[in-house]
């Protein structure tokens, strides 16, 4: 019987970011499969860091469905990594945070075609941000 393996998710980030954010989903979700994470650290360049983010792709399984890449922010070095490494199939979401890591991991785990889990994920936006104001006294 073949293995199901999930639609593959590398979080790239500057620093520790990505790393961070999928131990915190791990405490509330629990431990995910296929998951990878890439950190731009002080000092590399884009071209060593195109090569993490390739190393990085290696570590995954099933990427010739795709693979699903979460960044921090768009137009940096981490997303300009992605944009070198890209393909057909691949997917580029800018603007990671722990809310929609969580939808994604989540609807990862309905749907194969990573096209319904990133327009289902994305509903969140809209929710992500909470603002309570000053509180009065």
């Amino acid at each position: 019987m073949a293995e199901i393996v999930p639609i593959p998710i590398l979080l790239i980030s500057h620093d520790g970011l990505a790393a961070a954010l999928v131990r915190a989903s791990d405490m509330i979700m629990g431990g995910q499969e296929n998951i990878g994470v890439v950190g731009l650290e002080e000092g590399d360049g884009l071209s060593n860091f195109i090569s993490k983010v390739q190393q990085g792709i290696a570590e995954l399984k099933g990427t010739e469905k795709g693979i699903i890449f979460l960044v921090d922010i768009p137009f940096g070095t981490p997303w300009n990594a992605s944009v070198a490494v890209k393909r057909e199939t691949d997917h580029i979401v800018a603007g990671v945070s722990l809310p929609f890591l969580l939808e994604v991991l989540n609807y990862r785990s309905q749907y194969d075609e990573i096209e319904k889990i990133l327009k289902d994920s994305l509903a969140v936006k809209e929710q992500c941000f909470r603002y309570l104001g000053l509180l009065e006294h």
